[in-house]
Formats: C-alpha cells, sequence, structure tokens
C-alpha cells in the first residue's frame, strides 16, 4: 500500500508532465514559478522534490523509466545489436529532441553537483543493464556483456550529443557503422 505522500508525489509527477511535457520544467524555472503553473504552492514541490535539481531529476528519471517501457516493448527478447538499434532509433527520433537536450543539460549539472542529482544519477544505467542481459541472451559471459554495454551507451549517448552539436554531421551513418560494429566487440 502507497503512503499519501508517495501518491502526491506521483501527482505531482503527472501534473509535471501534463504542464511541461516529457523534458520537464526548463531549469532556469524557480520551483515557485514551476508550482505557480502547476496551481500548487511551492512547499509542496518541496516536500515532495527537495530541490530544484531533484525535481528536474525526478522527472527525467520518469521519462527514461517510460522510455524503458517502450523500448522494451519491441521485444524483450532482442538481441544486443537489435537492441541498441532500437534504442538509436527511439532517442534519434526528433520528437524526443528536447528531452534529450533536458538530459544532457542535467548530466551537466550532475558533474559538479552529483549529490543534487544523485537519484538521476543512479538511474544512469538502465540502458547498460538491458543491454546486459540481451548480449547475455546472445551467449557472452557476464564480463563481456557488461563491456559492451557499456561501450555502447556511452557512444550512443555521445552520438546523440554530437547531434545536438552539430545537427549537419552525419550522425546517423555513424550510429549505423557502431551498431555494427558492435557485433564484432565480442570476445
Amino acid at each position: 500500500m502507497r503512503s499519501a505522500a508517495g501518491e502526491g508525489r506521483e501527482r505531482l509527477l503527472e501534473a509535471l508532465f501534463d504542464e511541461f511535457g516529457e523534458s520537464g520544467p526548463s531549469p532556469s524555472l524557480s520551483m515557485r514559478q514551476v508550482a505557480e503553473r502547476l496551481g500548487v504552492h511551492h512547499t509542496l514541490l518541496t516536500y515532495h522534490f527537495g530541490s530544484r535539481p531533484s525535481l528536474l531529476g525526478a522527472v527525467l528519471s520518469e521519462a527514461r523509466r517510460r522510455d524503458n517501457l517502450v523500448i522494451a516493448e519491441t521485444g524483450d527478447e532482442l538481441g544486443f545489436v537489435p537492441l541498441c538499434r532500437a534504442i538509436w532509433d527511439f532517442y534519434s527520433d526528433a520528437a524526443h529532441e528536447d528531452r534529450i537536450r533536458a538530459f544532457f543539460h542535467l548530466v551537466g549539472l550532475a558533474v559538479y553537483e552529483r549529490d543534487a542529482y544523485q537519484s538521476f544519477v543512479a538511474g544512469l544505467d538502465d540502458l547498460v543493464h538491458a543491454l546486459e542481459a540481451a548480449a547475455r541472451r546472445d551467449g557472452d559471459t557476464a564480463t563481456e556483456a557488461k563491456q559492451r554495454s557499456l561501450i555502447a551507451v556511452s557512444c550512443l549517448r555521445g552520438l546523440l550529443l554530437q547531434r545536438l552539436l552539430t545537427p549537419e554531421a552525419e550522425v546517423d551513418d555513424a550510429a549505423e557503422r557502431l551498431i555494427a560494429s558492435l557485433t564484432t566487440l565480442r570476445s
């Protein structure tokens, strides 16, 4: 059974998604401004999220959780390379660009204030774990699966960042070459 506080936090997360979309509120908005847009008192946000960084982290963590469910619908029996391709196809979709920007904004802030974004940082390995499971289904050892998955996620995120910074780059072709090369990373 959920506590009233947990239910209130979930309702606030839903309200945040309804008001601001999957990217959440702009990092430049104060807690008071966010609360005003939601029609709640700012102390309610502070009670449930603690701080603006925690609120932003919670929204993007929830968005990432939802993304993982969508990606998983493509089939939790996918092998490593098809799952890498599904992840790339999902996140490289132009419809997710604002959220990708918000993700990298928060990652940048977390580099300087890791403790403030602790819950956000804690969930960053979700895709690594999903890919590890796929690599294990393909026959990789635990060590091979972990290494290939970490390489894949790091490179895919790097390519997403490259796309944001230099949209004219041929990032999709590079992503396809990367994904194809991941089959040869098996020991």
